[in-house]
């Protein structure tokens, strides 16, 4: 599920992008989900809709991806050992669904969410899985955004004022092998420019453009 909104137009970006590299990607039609996917994406749509519906103050930025299209995707990377390492990190992760797709594959899982609420469905989810992912509270934006400042104001649904929380990670961006977000519409070359500037030489980007569609881009 994505929101869109007739006529938004994304801002000129200041910068241009020079060191990503798209990676193509393989037609993930026919690959067979493992049942701990199944089973972890039947619970979690469960759990979102119940969320959605009892909760009396909307989070307006809250909208959830494709989690097996995603789920299946982790799955190619991992393995076909594209990715340089087996560190993960999810931008903005809700209910913690990518970032656990990826622990079950193996990956030294991390996701960041602003929303106080979903940390705590995230963290419960994995409980209950026994799955061993780690969330934090916090922005996925560094703590110093003097590089990025033009780039940043230009986010409309991007909380830019909230703590960055790399410091409780005790890590930064490029210590990530593999990141994945889910931009707003018209938001997916911010995204690029933040992972430009800061990742890691042979980080991978995978995001999620709401329209079953992923990209996935390699900094050089």
């Amino acid at each position: 599920m994505v929101l869109r909104f007739p006529g938004m137009q994304s801002p000129s970006l200041p910068q241009s992008i020079s060191m990503l590299k798209n990676v193509p990607l393989p037609s993930f039609n026919d690959v067979l989900h493992p049942n701990e996917h199944l089973e972890l994406i039947e619970e979690a749509n469960e759990r979102v809709d119940a969320f959605t519906k009892n909760r009396r103050d909307t989070i307006h930025n809250f909208v959830v991806s494709d989690f097996s299209l995603v789920g299946t995707a982790i799955q190619w990377l991992v393995e076909n050992r594209v990715a340089c390492g087996d560190s993960f990190l999810e931008w903005g992760s809700g209910f913690g669904v990518v970032t656990m797709l990826a622990a079950i594959e193996g990956m030294e899982a991390v996701g960041i969410e602003v929303e106080r609420d979903l940390i705590d469905q995230s963290r419960l989810l994995a409980d209950d899985f026994e799955i061993d992912a780690e969330f934090v509270e916090g922005s996925f934006l560094p703590e110093d955004r003097s590089v990025i400042e033009s780039v940043v104001q230009d986010f409309e649904n991007v909380d830019i004022d909230s703590p960055s929380a790399y410091e409780q990670l005790g890590k930064s961006i490029d210590d990530f092998d593999l990141i994945f977000a889910f931009p707003w519409p018209g938001e997916q070359e911010y995204f690029a420019a933040i992972f430009d500037q800061f990742a890691a030489d042979g980080a991978l980007l995978l995001t999620y453009d709401g329209r079953n569609q992923l990209r996935l881009q390699r900094r050089e």
